[in-house]
């Protein structure tokens, strides 16, 4: 089992408080701890500082745990109700950010609230330079993404593929696959998949 547990911290007071909602979807679909833990891969005392708002998951650890509950990572982010036409300004998006618990480092706002009827969903993810790989990820549907600055390196399948600022990729999202920043500079790319799984 991969060791998460590096560090405590919330570090950033402003990114979404998902405790409480990871630990009302894991008891309303009747789950242990343990057993959301190991399913997410875990220990049980990082979920349960995570649940108690002491721990903020990173990206990667939160992507397992809304696996684990079977749900995408925006409905643990983002409680808005379904609205007509939901607009963010820039600082409104629901956003993860400073992870505490050995993640990658990454940080991702959500362009799409959440909704169990939502075909597709939108992020804008923003790697630091240096930074580890975010993944890997495998699940079903497509993935489009534009790279807005920087380089991305994308892991498709054990095949190495960089993306400069200005270009799109796509994948399908059952191949295996990860990312992170390449070079000295931070990348953000616009991505957008469906259906939603983030």
């Amino acid at each position: 089992m991969e060791n998460l547990d590096s560090e405590v911290g919330r570090g950033d007071e402003d990114a979404p408080d998902v405790g409480p909602r990871v630990r009302y979807l894991r008891r309303v679909n009747r789950l242990r701890l343990k057993d959301v833990a190991a399913a997410a891969g875990c220990s049980e005392s990082l979920l349960s500082r995570i649940e108690n708002s002491v721990v903020m998951p990173s990206l990667t650890t939160l992507h397992r745990i809304a696996k684990a509950l079977n749900v995408n990572v925006a409905a643990l982010m983002d409680p808005k109700d379904e609205e007509v036409c939901t607009i963010y300004g820039p600082d409104d998006r629901p956003r993860q950010a400073h992870v505490t618990d050995g993640g990658d480092g990454s940080t991702a706002e959500i362009l799409t609230p959440f909704s169990e009827h939502r075909q597709l969903e939108g992020l804008l993810l923003e790697m630091p330079a240096g930074g580890p790989m975010c993944g890997p990820f495998q699940h079903a549907g497509e993935e489009v993404g534009y790279v807005l600055s920087g380089e991305l390196e994308l892991v498709i399948e054990g095949g190495r593929h960089l993306v400069p600022t200005g270009y799109s990729f796509f994948f399908m999202s059952d191949r295996e696959h990860s990312y992170r920043a390449s070079g000295d500079v931070n990348c953000r790319v616009l991505w957008i998949n469906t259906p939603p799984t983030f």
